[in-house]
């Protein structure tokens, strides 16, 4: 799994946006950190432009920690 961009740019946006998800969903920072890792990896790697990528990883990062359902369990249900 690729990990957060290692600009310290990119990585003070990413951290941020991990914070705020954590306290708007009320779960722990590392479970938020966790989730928004794999997401932005997901995205990353079918991106041409990547300048919103940390905005789809932030929303669907929210997203499933909302349901609290994991994307594998997902992939399973939807067969």
């Amino acid at each position: 799994m690729k990990k957060l961009d290692d600009s310290a740019a990119e990585q003070a946006k990413n951290l941020a946006a991990i914070a705020a998800l954590a306290q708007e969903t009320r779960r722990p920072v590392d479970e938020v950190k966790q989730v928004y890792e794999v997401e932005l990896a997901r995205l990353k790697t079918h991106a041409r432009i990547t300048d919103y990528v940390p905005l789809f990883a932030s929303r669907s990062t929210k997203a499933r920690l909302v349901r609290g359902v994991p994307r594998s369990t997902e992939d399973e249900i939807s067969k």
